[in-house]
């Protein structure tokens, strides 16, 4: 019940922050469980669609990408190799090979990140989601930011070649999530 609490109080907050209708993003500063991340420009800011999303936007353009912030609470979310199971498992290939997959750790910023980028046939949603959420040509970009209030589950994802061209957009973003 407190964590729900919390997650509706949080989300509005952050809808707030983020002004409650789509804004364009104005190279704007935002806050993640009390730490800062600068938001591209070019980014548009929708209001998030559940409560454990805290923050949502849209890369725009005729092939626009979604760049989603995921946070379910400090002990919640499944640890690092289950989620990276997880989302090997929602991309194939038409043929018998396994879908693209590059994982990398990186301790350059404040917090620990492992980053999965995964390419092919991408079926999103919970388990193998539903017939209508499959689509090709898709790319991936999932993020797990260890931070000491728990981790935060960043993803860019979208057609391969509109999320590879806000992939370093989408990097030093999620890189930059700092201090409080």
């Amino acid at each position: 019940m407190v964590r729900t609490r919390y997650r509706v109080l949080a989300s509005l907050l952050v809808a707030t922050a983020l002004g409650a209708s789509d804004l364009a993003g104005q190279g704007s500063t935002i806050t993640l469980l009390d730490y800062k991340a600068n938001v591209p420009a070019a980014w548009v800011s929708k209001t998030p669609s559940s409560t454990s999303r805290l923050a949502q936007f849209i890369a725009p353009g005729s092939d626009s990408a979604e760049i989603v912030v995921f946070f379910f609470g400090a002990s919640m979310g499944g640890n690092v190799d289950a989620n990276l199971t997880r989302w090997r498992g929602q991309f194939s290939n038409g043929d018998a090979k396994p879908a693209s997959e590059r994982v990398t750790r990186d301790s350059s910023g404040t917090f620990p990140l492992t980053i999965a980028e995964y390419s092919g046939t991408y079926r999103r949603g919970i388990g193998m989601g539903s017939a209508d959420s499959v689509r090709t040509g898709q790319t991936l970009i999932a993020t797990i930011v260890e931070t000491p209030r728990g981790a935060m589950f960043i993803q860019l994802f979208g057609p391969s070649a509109r999320v590879a061209t806000e992939r370093d957009a989408f990097l030093k973003f999620v890189k930059g999530i700092g201090s409080r």
